[in-house]
């Protein structure tokens, strides 16, 4: 059964409470689910610190696809079990993250299983994917797998579903720059629209608490209410943006999983993808799809970096 990323913490904390908690846990879910997080949270919970603070602990270690090839190679995991090995410097353990498991290179993950088997005392090694049937089955069969699911509006029935819809027709399409293109401008029309429902929403909100306290309130609680609003409708914005995204990538990874482990229960469209694709451009494909989101977390032009994003994701592989 997979969880929502509260629960999944909830049940992962309440594990570590208990002491029962495994040294090694894979998180695997869709994009979208909130892995990343659920990961952060263990590891913070595990080293008695903040998720904000997390970057800055010496026993916190991450790693994730680096090289050019976007896989884990054998030199990093060197590194992590130099690191692991070494004297915890906080006196409550040390916590391995890795992301995207399913990208280490198979000597990387050789390399690593005896240390995942019996890491050193007050070690914790958490894995994250978003496939995994890709996964080697020697690492699956060291860890304890949380699975997580998406929420709604990524894992269907949502306002990205017909999306994804658009999407497959897309790739369908030849994946050719006239595709792309369309699609960005669905997307974009589609963000259009919910940043307006955003912002209309909260802009009422704040109409009513005014009317509702306008003699008991001053000028500098209205700006700071106003920026309170204006801040909540960015990350509300953000987060739908991000359940677009993620309604993509589960298009990719479906298409993905169905080559390494055929269903009958596959949809056409994503079966169809599948066999036009192969592995190695669905790969190509979310490793864009991962470029793009670290560059709209980063506060470029949404527009441009959409367009560019999608030429890269839909054409050019």
């Amino acid at each position: 059964m997979a969880f929502a990323k509260e629960r999944a913490l909830e049940r992962l904390a309440e594990a570590h409470r208990a002491k029962r908690l495994a040294h090694a846990c894979l998180l695997s879910g869709p994009p979208g689910s909130g892995k990343i997080d659920v990961a952060r949270g263990l590891a913070a919970l595990v080293l008695q610190t903040s998720t904000e603070r997390l970057a800055g602990q010496p026993d916190f270690h991450l790693v994730a696809p680096e090289s050019k090839s976007r896989r884990i190679v054998t030199s990093q995991i060197r590194e992590l079990e130099h690191a692991l090995h070494m004297k915890s410097l906080g006196g409550v353990g040390k916590v391995a993250l890795i992301i995207d498991a399913d990208r280490l290179q198979p000597q990387a993950a050789n390399a690593f299983l005896k240390t995942l088997e019996e890491p050193p005392a007050g070690c914790h090694i958490i894995l994250t994917t978003s496939l995994r049937e890709a996964v080697m089955q020697t690492i699956l069969s060291r860890c304890m797998t949380v699975p997580l699911r998406a929420p709604a509006a990524v894992s269907g029935g949502g306002r990205a579903e017909p999306l994804a819809s658009a999407f497959e027709e897309a790739l369908l399409e030849g994946g050719n720059t006239g595709a792309a293109i369309r699609f960005t401008r669905l997307l974009q029309a589609h963000l259009s629209t919910l940043r307006e429902e955003i912002t209309e929403g909260l802009d009422s909100e704040l109409k009513a608490q005014l009317k509702q306290y306008r003699d008991s309130v001053d000028r500098s609680w209205k700006d700071t209410r106003e920026d309170q609003i204006k801040a909540s409708a960015e990350a509300a914005i953000i987060r739908e943006r991000e359940q677009c995204l993620g309604a993509v990538g589960g298009v990719l990874a479906a298409a993905l999983r169905q080559i390494v482990r055929p269903s009958v229960d596959c949809p056409a469209p994503v079966r169809r993808i599948a066999q036009a694709q192969g592995s190695k451009s669905l790969l190509k494909r979310l490793d864009a799809l991962e470029r793009l989101r670290r560059l709209l977390a980063s506060g470029v032009h949404e527009p441009l970096a959409l367009e560019s994003g999608f030429l890269q994701i839909i054409a050019a592989p």
